[in-house]
């Protein structure tokens, strides 16, 4: 089993999940990794630090077998429908394309 955080972006609705537990990333390193994204979504600098402080805020920790944990976005910011994650890995159960995940852990940190 391996963990991993995964990010949602609110606007377009992409994730993007980085290897390793939601405590081994600083609140400043998730930020960075929000704040590149955002920089897409032509902000200005106040919508840019609301939306990074949800992004933040609502990183989920994963747990994934071994085998499933290459599946997962981890090299860019990819559109929910292009990926995929584990049922439940986001906020509120929200469903994404997957196979049978009885054995996923999930933690909204």
């Amino acid at each position: 089993m391996k963990p991993a955080v995964v990010l949602r972006c609110p606007i377009c609705d992409a994730v993007r999940a980085l290897g390793g537990r939601r405590n081994e990333y600083s609140k400043q390193k998730l930020s960075s990794q929000a704040e590149t994204h955002l920089r897409g979504h032509d902000l200005d600098e106040p919508k840019v630090a609301i939306r990074k402080y949800g992004i933040v805020s609502d990183a989920t920790e994963i747990v994934v077998p071994s085998e499933s944990h290459r599946r997962l976005p981890t090299k860019e910011w990819t559109g929910r429908d292009d990926t995929w994650l584990p049922d439940g890995a986001l906020s509120g159960g929200e469903r994404s394309q997957s196979a049978s995940t009885s054995s996923v852990e999930v933690s909204s940190l």
